[in-house]
Formats: structure tokens, C-alpha cells, sequence
């Protein structure tokens, strides 16, 4: 829910206030498989569309597949961001 806000809000950094705390010891056992899987992608979401490509990239690169998997929203997300910093030359290295 408190992500959900922070979407709504395009607070990035309350997002990623709330994700600290979520990282924070065993806080995120708390949430089951589906709503981690949730968070993330919505985390992703929010980082596409607030962050400099390089943070997305990095944020990509170390969550993709070891704490999320991509849903098909963000990978249109991670595109769009791609193509807004005129980076499209790098989509190979992200698939």
C-alpha cells in the first residue's frame, strides 16, 4: 500500500525511504512471493519513470531475475526509459 502512494505520489524518494525499511533485517518476510514480486515491479515502474537511465539500469541489473521477474509492463517501462535518455543501443545488454 505505502508503494502504491509513493506511485501515485511519483515520490521516488519516499519509495525509496519505504525500501530501505523493507531491506531493513527480516522486514521482508513479511511479505509473501506474490507481494514481493508486486513491490518490486512496482518499484521498477517508479524508478523508470523518475530515475537517470543509469540508476534504472543498475536497480535492473541487480533485482532482475534474483529478486523480481520483469513482467511485460516493465520491460515497456525499461524501454520507454531507454528510449527517453536515447539510449536503445543498450536493449541488447538488458535482454
Amino acid at each position: 500500500t505505502g508503494l502504491l502512494q509513493c506511485c501515485e505520489l511519483k515520490d521516488i524518494n519516499l519509495a525509496y525511504q519505504l525500501n530501505k525499511a523493507l531491506e531493513k533485517g527480516d522486514n521482508w518476510k513479511f511479505l509473501d512471493m506474490d507481494r514481493l514480486n508486486s513491490y518490486w515491479s512496482k518499484f521498477f515502474s517508479l524508478l523508470c519513470m523518475m530515475e537517470q537511465i543509469e540508476v534504472v539500469l543498475k536497480w535492473y541489473k541487480e533485482t532482475s531475475s534474483s529478486l523480481f521477474y520483469p513482467t511485460p509492463e516493465n520491460i515497456l517501462d525499461l524501454l520507454q526509459a531507454l528510449d527517453a535518455a536515447n539510449q536503445l543501443e543498450v536493449i541488447p545488454s538488458v535482454w
